[in-house]
């Protein structure tokens, strides 16, 4: 039991000691900046496949709605209140797909720097930053679909008895189903992301730690701003914006520290 303790001691030290390495100060920053600039992109993609699986506007305006804080999801509202995205403006699509991957090429930089992997393969790396595009727009879509193939299995019972007890197991069991399918995406990308190999388990700790602390910095963030921040008396409409690249900067910092403890467990191990 004590040498547990000492074990389990000497991890957390090392995981405090990799928060405050000097990289930690620059690369969530700017892991934020290219997912803002990505961020519009991949919904644009995202409304795009979704069209193609016939899910309406406002399964995605809902899914929105869930997943950001109130007053970042309106900058995302107005982009999306037009009538989805045409098929036809082909060259658009194809820009915002490369927009997007500098979003996921900045978490293979940051993955690399924490590690201290030296990658010079950049060819490499671009390829990986679409893999990695594809895998986090394949989860978005999925999230989408849930509440669709939820509806259709309880439409399999109307009219049964059992549709009652069934709508409120759905009901429970969707947001952990949810949970569970955004740390095994999360923990894909962190096992993936560094230029070099590593084990898949050692990015079990980061994957855990960054979706649990995804989900409550959101639900905290949201309350703050619902019950105590005033943004919108100082800076007006300029307050959507600001809120939405402060989530994000959020989101950004957690996400980074899930590639730092990352780093300690393949050292631990190793």
């Amino acid at each position: 039991m004590e040498k547990i303790e000492k074990k389990f001691k000497s991890y957390i030290k090392k995981v405090w000691k990799a928060f405050n390495k000097m990289e930690m100060r620059v690369l969530p920053g700017n892991v934020a900046f290219f997912f803002v600039l990505a961020l519009i992109p991949i919904l644009t993609l995202t409304i795009f496949i979704a069209t193609r699986f016939s899910i309406s506007m406002n399964t995605i305006v809902e899914f929105i709605s869930e997943i950001f804080p109130d007053e970042a999801s309106l900058v995302i509202m107005d982009f999306i209140s037009g009538n989805g995205v045409d098929g036809s403006i082909g060259t658009f699509n194809i820009i915002a797909f490369i927009v997007a991957s500098n979003g996921t090429y900045a978490v293979i930089n940051a993955a690399n720097t924490l590690y201290k992997f030296n990658d010079d393969d950049k060819l490499k790396d671009r390829v990986k930053s679409i893999i990695l595009l594809i895998i986090l727009l394949m989860l978005i879509v999925f999230l989408l679909l849930v509440p669709i193939l939820g509806g259709w299995f309880l439409s399999l019972f109307d009219g049964s008895n059992v549709v009652n007890n069934i709508t409120i197991i759905y009901k429970i069991v969707k947001w952990p189903f949810t949970f569970f399918m955004i740390f095994m995406t999360l923990k894909l990308i962190y096992t993936i992301a560094p230029g070099k190999r590593i084990p898949s388990s050692s990015t079990t700790y980061g994957a855990l730690f960054t979706t649990f602390f995804w989900t409550l910095a959101t639900a905290v963030f949201s309350y703050y701003l619902r019950y105590f921040a005033n943004y919108n008396i100082i800076y007006g409409n300029l307050s959507s914006i600001i809120i939405l690249m402060i989530w994000v900067y959020i989101i950004s910092y957690v996400f980074v520290m899930g590639i730092a403890i990352n780093s300690v467990s393949l050292t631990d191990k190793s």
